[in-house]
């Protein structure tokens, strides 16, 4: 058993991902009992940090932790905040992040590897009307 806590001090941005990612953001690993299934980590958003639009081909859930963000659909953008749960399906196009004011921490589960996720996408609305107070 490995026993851990969420800490937003905790983490960094692997290089792999650093640029697909707006503002500053960590990953902070977990061990998974899953190998060789999903990874589990979180990701910790400054205020105004977030992904790029992107797909994952196996899908992916976020639990969020701490703060208020945004995860956006093709459906708009959609507050989200702690103890919200947000299931992504295969291959449907997202991004999640802080809100320009606020920090934002989730928990992920997906499948491990850069080959699972498509980071070359449309933007859709990505950059309209986006922009941190400061």
């Amino acid at each position: 058993m490995d026993h851990r806590s969420e800490d937003r001090s905790q983490g960094t941005m692997p290089e792999a991902y650093a640029p697909h990612f707006e503002g500053t953001a960590r990953f902070q690993y977990f061990d998974s009992p899953f190998d060789p299934g999903p990874a589990v980590f979180a990701v910790h958003f400054e205020a105004g940090a977030r992904t790029k639009p992107h797909i994952h081909h196996s899908g992916q859930v976020l639990y969020v932790t701490r703060g208020e963000g945004i995860v956006a659909d093709r459906a708009g953008r959609h507050t989200v905040r702690p103890g919200d749960v947000i299931t992504v399906g295969r291959d449907e196009w997202h991004w999640h992040g802080g809100t320009p004011d606020s920090s934002m921490s989730h928990l992920t589960v997906q499948m491990p590897g850069s080959d699972d996720v498509a980071w070359d996408v449309e933007q859709g609305d990505w950059s309209e009307g986006y922009s941190t107070s400061a």
